[in-house]
């Protein structure tokens, strides 16, 4: 047996004999979010993991031949060891290579040449900061052959590890890592998740994240605002809620004082009230005043029934994306990756980006119509629909160009209000107008039999706010109460949707308009002033929700086209071709509103049919399905069942709404 362990050169057996290494790179990976096989080779070559020589009849077996580096570590990746033994690569020096040859196949030797390139993009010096902890991750390997005996270091068989606890904080970083959670568990508060076992899987982690995810719910264009604390709040048990109570944001340039520090500005969790707060904004927008209309289509029995059974349905798809997501946490579109591969996660960016595309026009067509009518009711000159949009276009440019969003954040607050003031104006006068005319002024219809498919694309699309619930979901402090405040504010959204186009409808009869604004009575100049009044405070809040709306649309698209054509990094060049993007994006708003400008009820259909169906009722229970392969039979036939419900909704609505363009 010593013989044997002899005949392995001194300087390829260098290598560090842990298992444990590479098994945590392995669960990193996994916790890393990605998919396909191909890109756990691709992002698994990026870790540093050391592989250990096995001695065995001297000769070193194809599936175990040492890859030494410059850096004289002997490691291969775990990418390789994923792959077929012949397509292996020996990525040793050439001088290496030559005096171990008898211990290696020939096929390994002839590849050296072609290793040694595919090691050189492999490594972690590849990775930004990777060569800051080189020397950590040398010392860490010198001191455990260190404490091997003399035959050890060139043979050295693993070992099962007794404390892995130990063990774990006998690595680099291990220590605090640790002390992180123990400190935690000393204050009494629930330990915080680690997601990366080292310094160098970190980094390809962060690299991953950076550069290889779609840019698709994760919004952000610019890094959060630093705040200042005092140095010694850790120890002196100061909680963060007590610290961002009177936060002081960092000033680049500032001289802070001995006991302060500045750390990035925490995401501040989520209370149960303002959760569902945030939840009934998301539901609760302009699109509310076309539903009267929309109840006429579908007639006052069937539209009520199926506004419920659409509400309930979204709140039973909502559930299963939040289900899919304790599973697998991260965004829409990277759990559908994590199921069915990038083309899913493609798949769903395209319904948000179209979906996000479709409510802006929408808005466009509604503040370019609404405009027109107060300028006209003012006196004003009475201009072209094109003057309007092209108005609306020139306003929203220096909007869409902002790259903080939390900029905009004041006017949602004011979008907001306005809706509200103007839900209840609309809501008094509906009474009003029904008890002034001791009921409707004509016959409703129960069930219409001509329309009701242009009413079924509006009702999807007046439930569509999935594009918060996963993260209005993350950012609660407790993630359990989530099911409870969704459903109260589908509740509470439901009826009130159900009572705003009911009222609205049986007010106005058959002669309700598309938005049931051009529906209030102007005869009086108390009457016009009151009208002109909340059709201004719905052309605000739909602007200033617009640029809102469209951005996760901006961002998708955005990075789509430069990672197409190959943009470099931030620089002026780039942000020229963001801008161009931005300003082509608002183009197609417009251009898009033009066309739809007279048919402003089918076109909202449309959206919701097109875009909206497939993100309600047919990706959930289909990423449901894939991730719970062992559930019961009958929760199998509902997810079944309920992806039917969206491809009959999506291609029926669609062919409905397509011959309804064609026929107006």
């Amino acid at each position: 047996m010593g013989g044997e362990s002899e005949t392995v050169p001194s300087s390829v057996a260098r290598s560090v004999s842990t298992k444990r290494l590479q098994a945590s790179a392995i669960d990193t990976i996994q916790t890393a979010q990605e998919l396909d096989t191909q890109q756990l080779h691709e992002i698994v070559g990026q870790h540093l993991v050391f592989q250990p020589l096995v001695a065995d009849a001297g000769a070193t077996s194809p599936s175990t031949s040492p890859n030494l580096t410059s850096d004289g570590f002997s490691h291969t990746t775990v990418g390789a060891s994923l792959e077929e033994p012949s397509t292996k690569l020996d990525r040793r020096p050439s001088s290496v290579s030559s005096s171990s040859s008898t211990h290696a196949p020939s096929s390994s030797a002839r590849s050296t040449s072609e290793g040694s390139d595919s090691a050189a993009l492999n490594s972690h010096f590849k990775l930004q900061g990777g060569a800051e902890v080189n020397d950590v991750y040398k010392w860490h390997e010198k001191q455990t052959r260190q404490k091997l005996g003399p035959r050890s270091n060139t043979y050295h068989a693993p070992k099962s590890e007794e404390d892995p606890m130990i063990e774990a904080i006998k690595t680099p970083g291990g220590f605090r890592r640790h002390y992180i959670q123990q400190d935690a568990v000393t204050r009494g508060e629930p330990a915080p998740e680690i997601h990366s076992k080292s310094f160098l899987h970190f980094l390809a982690k962060f690299n991953m994240y950076e550069f290889d995810h779609f840019a698709g719910e994760n919004f952000k264009s610019v890094p959060r605002r630093s705040i200042v604390v005092p140095r010694d709040a850790d120890k002196r048990r100061i909680s963060m809620a007590d610290t961002l109570g009177s936060r002081r944001y960092f000033v680049p340039g500032e001289e802070l004082k001995e006991d302060e520090i500045a750390i990035e500005e925490p995401e501040e969790k989520l209370s149960f009230s303002k959760a569902v707060g945030m939840l009934f904004k998301t539901f609760i927008a302009s699109g509310i005043l076309f539903l009267p209309n929309a109840f006429k289509n579908g007639g006052i029995l069937f539209a009520p029934l199926f506004m419920t059974l659409v509400a309930v349905l979204c709140l039973h798809s909502f559930l299963l994306l939040v289900k899919c997501r304790e599973l697998h946490p991260g965004s829409y579109g990277d759990i559908g990756q994590y199921f069915y591969g990038r083309w899913m996660r493609y798949l769903v960016l395209f319904s948000i980006a179209i979906s996000q595309f479709g409510f802006c026009c929408g808005y466009c067509i509604f503040f370019a119509q609404q405009f027109a009518l107060v300028v006209d009711s003012l006196g004003g000159a009475h201009l072209d629909k094109t003057v309007w949009i092209i108005i609306f276009f020139i306003i929203l440019v220096p909007f869409t160009l902002v790259r903080n969003i939390g900029r905009l954040g004041f006017s949602t607050f004011v979008a907001d209000l306005c809706i509200i003031v103007g839900l209840l104006y609309l809501y008094a006068y509906d009474i009003k107008a029904l008890v002034n005319n001791q009921g409707s002024p004509n016959p409703l219809r129960l069930f219409n039999t001509e329309d009701f498919g242009i009413f079924v694309g509006t009702a999807v699309f007046s439930y569509e706010g999935i594009g918060m619930v996963i993260p209005i979901c993350g950012s609660m402090a407790n993630p359990k109460q989530f099911p409870r405040a969704l459903t109260i504010v589908l509740t509470v959204v439901c009826v009130l949707l159900v009572s705003f186009g009911s009222l609205g409808y049986a007010a106005y009869g058959d002669n309700v308009q598309t938005i049931v604004l051009d529906d209030l009575p102007s005869g009086t100049k108390g009457e016009k002033a009151g009208k002109n009044a909340i059709q201004l405070l719905y052309i605000i809040a739909v602007f200033l929700t617009t640029p809102l709306m469209l951005f996760p649309c901006i961002r998708i698209i955005e990075h789509a086209v430069l990672k197409a054509a190959g943009a470099g990094p931030k620089s002026a060049s780039r942000l020229m071709k963001e801008n161009l993007v931005r300003v082509l994006i608002d183009v197609g708003v417009a251009v898009v509103a033009y066309a739809g400008y007279t048919k402003l009820d089918i076109f909202i259909a449309f959206v919701g049919s097109f875009a909206c169906a497939p993100l309600l009722f047919i990706f959930p229970p289909l990423f449901h399905l894939k991730a719970f392969p062992g559930q019961p039979l009958w929760r199998k036939v509902s997810d079944v069942t309920l992806i039917l419900f969206g491809l009959l909704v999506f291609s029926y609505t669609l062919v409905i709404t397509i011959q309804s363009f064609s026929k107006h």
